[in-house]
Order: structure tokens, then sequence, then C-alpha cells
């Protein structure tokens, strides 16, 4: 297998213009949009009581014994009357949310209504405040928990770096000592997963790391396999990644000869060099539909073409996590330069360099805006939401549900959340003001600046076709595929906090594609078919099925639980006796003694799911075992007789007095 490093480090000529092999390939149904949507909607905690896990329950345990500081909650805020002006200034000076570089933001922002927690015991030693680490570019420290910083986001799954020992080179799976339950803990370095080891980036120079940033093809292998867009259909596309990752394969042992996929985790030259002439036509949309048809014939009970489907998939998808790795490695290095200097407006002290080391740069201060101008956004809403029951469901779903943990190991007070938006447009405003640091980038990159600031779609083509792509001496179609390249390595990234960028790159695919070929998506029968609901109406749809659910399970409990609305609940009695009822259901024992007339439980053969949650879905269809031991993203059974799952508690037994 040829490295990456062998590819030519130099952009290709199209139509005698330059061509930038960044950018992205995309469709949305939206076309005036650029903006990162403040509107997304993410689920949260019924309660912040709820959301106590076995470990911050152990940990309060250990500080109640240490005699560790009590908390208090500052109830002065709350009683405080708003003052009017501030919020009528407020309002006036209402920023864009572009993710753009505009400094719109007021510094003088209305104290938050949401209580701060004060330690109140001389014992605790001076810590730094959430915001003061944040803003000195470290991450939130928090026991247990990954915090947050300013280009980083918390993770509460992940395994933090215990004081004193050393960071791993790349990500590995450890045993938590409290808990036993085991976590990843990030490494250093991006982990290439055909190699298992760290991403070596290119000793060649710097144009050989850059081609590794926005890798392609020359252009007789381009012309080779370069879908016609304005033609191909999705079963056209899967049958020619299919052939393009079908190999000639050899068993040493044997001698035996055959063609197919290689086997996990091996790829190919042929493959490689498909999946990179369309790099912008295949991505992510390409993964969901390869998903989506693996499950239809699954569903459809037809085990080999869905084990055929599966193997292409999870091929494809370890294409793509190797060619995005140089991308991500070389982001992770401009995060650990930006991160420690956030605040420092001299941005060419610390992101100068190379033009590949420029461009990272540039992303990674743009992603940090729009992230930042997202939780701004969150936050606002959460301080104009009424403090009334009514209203929980709309602060539940309201910005990130990680504040509802104990000890948040985030920023989200709109006070806080101001300071460091300004900062980071300034930062980024800074950048792109340097004309050493900004003016030689890729021309998509460039482009991504400039159109920004722009209303409209209409207003936005025009600006491309009639000023941005004669001053830069660039084709639009060739401007447009790399928006689409650039999108595809930045969907690659996490979510937190490159999702918000990455979905206006989405946005300005769409918008600057509308009226040429390009705009045609033929993806969108395949995973955007809302209306068919039958496999002849929809050639992505596969059935989903109920299931017998276990009778001390939740989904039992919820589903026989009755609701107990005001004014039709009953007297206090029959409330009681509900509610222990379904108590008693879910766990197997009763509150306050046996209850009366009790009539033994009868365990159905077959369990009988409510209309509202079936809708008209059949029961126990059994197409998700299809596959037994060979499915390996659903866990199969590894034996003709499925294995029982055991727990600790069914070994626990009666202790007789």
């Amino acid at each position: 297998i040829n490295s990456l490093l062998t590819m030519t480090p130099f952009r290709f000529s199209i139509g005698g213009l330059v061509f930038s092999g960044v950018a992205i390939a995309a469709a949305l149904t939206s076309v005036d949009a650029f903006a990162p949507a403040s509107s997304i909607v993410r689920p949260a905690s019924s309660s912040s009581t709820l959301l106590y896990n076995r470990q911050a329950r152990r940990q309060n345990k250990k500080k109640k014994v240490r005699s560790a500081p009590s908390f208090v909650v500052d109830e002065e805020e709350d009683d405080a009357p708003s003052n009017s002006s501030t919020t009528k200034n407020s309002k006036s000076s209402e920023p864009i949310l572009l993710g753009g570089g505009e400094i719109g933001f007021s510094s003088e922002v209305p104290e938050s209504k949401i209580p701060v927690a004060k330690a109140t015991s001389a014992n605790t030693p001076p810590k730094a405040s959430k915001l003061d680490q944040e803003l000195e570019g470290k991450r939130i420290e928090e026991d247990g928990i990954v915090g947050e910083s300013v280009t980083s986001a918390a993770s509460v799954s992940d395994m933090p770096v215990a004081s004193g020992q050393q960071q791993p080179d790349v990500s590995t799976v450890i045993t938590d000592p409290e808990t036993g339950i085991a976590r990843i803990q990030q490494g250093k370095y991006v982990m290439d997963k055909v190699t298992g080891k760290a991403v070596v980036l290119s000793s060649l120079g710097p144009e050989y790391r850059l081609a590794q940033m926005f890798p392609g093809v020359p252009p007789d292998t381009r012309q080779k396999h370069r879908f016609d867009w304005s033609t191909v259909t999705v079963p056209e596309m899967v049958q020619r990644l299919r052939d393009a990752c079908t190999v000639p394969l050899k068993n040493s042992q044997t001698g035996e000869e055959w063609l197919g996929i290689p086997p996990h985790p091996q790829i190919s030259n042929p493959a490689v060099d498909f999946v990179l002439a369309n790099r912008d036509y295949l991505g992510h949309r390409m993964k969901k539909t390869l998903g989506r048809l693996k499950l239809r014939a699954q569903s459809q009970f037809q085990k080999e073409e869905a084990l055929q489907y599966r193997t292409l998939w999870k091929h494809f998808l370890l294409l793509e996590d190797h060619i995005s790795a140089p991308f991500r490695q070389i982001l992770l290095n401009a995060e650990a330069k930006i991160g420690p200097n956030f605040g420092n407006l001299d941005v060419k002290s610390y992101c100068g360099g190379e033009l590949y080391e420029r461009t990272a740069s540039y992303l990674v201060l743009k992603s940090m805006v729009a992230h930042w101008e997202k939780k701004y956004a969150d936050s606002q809403k959460l301080e104009s939401i009424p403090d009334d029951d009514s209203y929980f469901l709309q602060q539940l779903y309201t910005g990130d549900p990680k504040r509802y943990l104990p000890d948040p190991p985030i920023i989200f007070r709109l006070d806080e959340v101001s300071r460091i938006v300004v900062m980071a447009q300034k930062m980024c405003q800074s950048f792109v003001e340097t004309p050493e640091l900004f003016d030689d980038l890729p021309p998509e990159v460039r482009f991504v600046e400039s159109a920004l600031g722009i209303k409209g779609g209409t207003a936005l083509r025009q600006f491309m076709l009639e000023e941005f792509c004669p001053r830069n001496n660039v084709d639009p179609v060739s401007l447009r595929e790399g928006l689409r390249r650039l999108y595809q390595q930045m969907f690659n990234m996490q979510i937190d906090p490159y999702g918000e960028i990455t979905m206006t790159l989405w946005n300005l695919c769409v918008a600057s594609a509308v009226g040429t070929d390009e705009a045609r998506d033929p993806y969108e029968e395949y995973i955007g078919n809302v209306r068919g609901t039958k496999f002849e109406t929809n050639p992505g749809f596969f059935q989903t099925y109920t299931f017998d659910h276990d009778k001390n399970s939740l989904v039992r409990f919820l589903d026989s639980a009755k609701r107990i609305e005001k004014g039709t609940a009953g007297s206090a009695e029959d409330i009681q006796r509900q509610v222990s009822g379904e108590v008693s259901q879910l766990l197997g024992f009763n509150f306050g003694g046996k209850p009366d007339n009790v009539e033994p439980a009868k365990e159905t053969k077959r369990y009988v799911v409510p209309e509202d949650r079936a809708i008209g879905r059949p029961h126990m269809m059994g197409w998700l075992e299809l596959l037994g031991e060979d499915e390996e993203l659903m866990g199969g059974a590894k034996n003709e007789k499925e294995k029982e799952e055991k727990f600790e508690a069914d070994e626990w037994v009666e202790v007789e007095k």
C-alpha cells in the first residue's frame, strides 16, 4: 500500500485556473441560511438531581468524610430586580451570529440570574475559577472528567490524565481504578486506524504536508474514476466503489487466491485513489447510504447481501478515517498552539509558519468563534426563558446538557460566555487582518471568510461569480469542489467544537451550487425520503419492529404506567396503590408491606405493545439477529443457542438472620 506521502503535493490546474484540492460535497434544503443554527435542540436530562452518576456520589461521600467544604447557593441574584435599561441596551446591540469575524458583542452583559455555587470552607486551597482557567487557555479541572477548553470540548466519558501520569501517544482504552469501567484516554496524536499507530506527517517538506492535509490524485487517475454528477445514480456509485475496493487476495498458508475486499484493517491503493477522486461526492452521505442499504437487506432477510453491504460499509469507514487522519492531526497541532495563547492578539507570534499550519490555525480560530457564538446564543435564550414549571422542557432542551452535572466542566452562563466569545472574535479578526497570515490561504478557505458576511443565496452567488473568482483567478466549478472537499474533511472532526462551522460549510456548499448540475443530490431519495414508508416507494427504507421486553424492564414499566393527571388522579389511596404497583413491577419488591388482594403475576408469552408506540409496526420480526456471530456492529449471539445475559444481581441471595 503506497503511503499518502507519495501523492503529488501540488494543486492541479482545471480549465487553466488554480484548483485547490480541499472541500465539500453536500446538500441541504435551505439555501439562504449560512450561519450556524442557533436553534439546534440538544436533549438534556429531566432533572439536575438525576444526573449524579456513581462516581460523583462517591466523590461527595469522600468530601463529607473529610469535612470538605459545603457549598451554598447565592440566592441574592435571583431576588435582584432586573435593570430595564441594561436589557434595552443589550437588545439594541444584538450580534449577528454568522460564525464570522464581526465584533458585535457587548462587553457589558447583565449579570446572570443562574445561581453560582460558592465555597465557604477555609480548608479549601485557592483554585482558579473555571472562567479564569478557560481564559488562560487551560482545560477546566474537574475530578474524573475531562473539562472543556476554549478550543476543545468537555467529555464525561473520557478518562482524564492523572497528576504525574504521562499522556499516551494515541488514544487508549484503560480501566478506571475507582469504578472498574473501561474508559478512553485521549492521546497526544491522532491514530491511523490502518497502521494502529500515530499519524506521521511527511518529512519531505511543507508542500507534502499540505498535500496530506488536502489530498488529491493525478489528473489521469481523476479522469478515470470521476463520477459524472449530472447522471450518476446511487446504485452505480455503490457498485463502482465496491469494484475499486475489490482486489486480488491470497491465503499465504493454503495458496488460495480470490477477489475480494481486504480484511480489516487493510486497504488498497485503487480504493484510496477512487475515494480521493470522488472525495466531494462520497463522504458522510455515502456512509449513511451504505448503512441504510445494509439494514434494508437485513430487514428483508437477505443475509448474504446484508453481509456484503456491511463489509463494504466498514471498509469505506476505514478509508475515510485513514484519509482524514493527517488533516485531524494538523488541526490538533493548531489547537495546541492557539489554546495556551487565548487572549493574545499578537496572533502572528503563534499562528505563523508554513501554509498548511496557517490554514489549520484559521480553521481552528473560525471553529472556535462559531462554537462560542452558538453557546452565547444558547445562554441568551436560557436567560430569557421564564423560571416557570411550564417552561421546564424548554430549559432542558436548550444549550449543553452537561451544565446539569453536579460541578459542570463547562462555561455556560451569559456573562462568562460573552467574555470568551468577544475575545475569540477579536483573535480571529486579528488573524484575517494580518496579510502575512491570511492572504495566501487556499481560495476556498478565504471564500468562507468573505461569504459569511453575505446574507441571501442570490447575493452570495453574485459575489462568488462577479467578485471573488475573478479577483482570485479561480474557476467557480473548482471553488465549489474545493468547498465540498473542505466540508468532508471538517465532517470527520469531532462535533464539539467543530459542528457549528461544519454545518455552516454545508450550507455554503448548497447555496453556492444552486442553478448548477452540482445541486443535484441522488442521495436524497435514500437518506432523506420521509414520504416513502414501503420497500417499493423508498429505496432506503428498512422495516423496524417492536420487541418483547422483560417484565421488569423500564420499557414495560413505562408502557404500563397510567398517566396521573390533575383532577383525574382519584383519592390518595388510589394514587398510592397505582404507584406502588408500578414500582413493584419494575423493581421486584413492595413498599410498605404486602398489599391486599394482589393476584399472582402472570407472565404472558407475547407482549402487547401499546398502539401509540407500536404505530402499526410488526412485532418481533427478529431480523436484527439475522447475521448472528457475523454481526460485529450490532453484537449478535456467538453461539447457536444465544447466551443469556447475566448480571451481578442475579447472584444475590437472601441473608438468613
